[in-house]
């Protein structure tokens, strides 16, 4: 039979290595999250979305161009898998030169910090951006995507005869697939949001009301001019109008005529 003592041992020693096993646990895991966070970081970048014909501007990671820095070239991978040069310099000729047509008159280097900036952008500039500093590509990874513009929306309307009420549709060009709509009233209350054509009722309209849509995607925003509801009325409404204005000036006219009549029927007779 085990005496005291060993029995205590025993223990002891098994608590310890438990804590030993669970110490070099915990050290794996820490280290296997820290490599994660080092090599994501390593290789995050930026990602930015722009409209044709706007700019933008890429700035490697602080520090990386050094005042002795001899060669900076940036690439540009498309959605393809294509990759050309965007724009290289090299200190020992001193000249910049950009060697794909794709970026002329479009690409610009800041040699001392190393900034790329793109103008005028177009759709063929979508995709990745990498920069070798003196022959020796950075982790760092720029993505661009460029998407057309929403232009102005206009509204069209369609009323039906003797029906109290009107649909209004949103239209006009649209080269994003990406756009939402949504219609407001004048006093800027939100109508839908999702809807191509709402329905409006012309019973008892408010002259001074007006509706407009408005088109955005992730890069821009055009809204519509407005639409009054006192241009709503529609052809039912036209004639009520027209009839109750003609008739009781048609028989004003009679009346005159009749009396011009009487009074020189008179005079005739004298």
């Amino acid at each position: 039979m085990p005496s005291a003592n060993s029995l205590d041992y025993t223990f002891h020693k098994t608590k310890e290595t438990k804590e030993k096993k669970s110490s070099a646990k915990m050290f794996s895991r820490c280290s296997h999250i820290l490599w994660i966070l080092i090599i994501c970081d390593a290789v995050s970048g930026d990602h930015v979305m722009r409209a044709v014909n706007n700019e933008t501007v890429f700035t490697p990671a602080t520090g990386s161009v050094a005042p002795s820095t001899s060669s900076i070239i940036w690439k540009h991978r498309d959605n393809a898998g294509v990759v050309v040069k965007v724009i290289e310099w090299d200190r020992e000729d001193g000249s910049t030169d950009i060697p794909n047509p794709k970026f002329k008159s479009h690409a610009s280097l800041d040699k001392s910090t190393g900034e790329l900036t793109l103008k005028y952008l177009k759709l063929t500039h979508t995709g990745v951006y990498t920069i070798d500093i003196n022959s020796k590509e950075q982790r760092k990874r720029f993505t661009l995507t460029v998407i057309e513009p929403v232009h102005k929306p206009y509204i069209t309307k369609k009323c039906v005869k003797d029906v109290p009420e009107c649909s209004l549709s949103c239209e006009g060009e649209d080269g994003s697939t990406e756009s939402t709509i949504t219609w407001k009233n004048a006093a800027g209350e939100m109508l839908n949001e999702r809807d191509r054509s709402i329905t409006v009722m012309t019973e008892s309209s408010i002259p001074e009301n007006f509706y407009t849509c408005t088109r955005k995607n992730a890069v821009s925003e055009e809204t519509s001019d407005p639409v009054y509801e006192k241009d709503l009325v529609h052809g039912s409404k036209k004639a009520t109008i027209v009839v109750a204005t003609v008739i009781p000036l048609t028989v004003v006219v009679l009346i005159l005529i009749g009396l011009v009549r009487y009074f020189r029927g008179r005079q005739s007779r004298k």
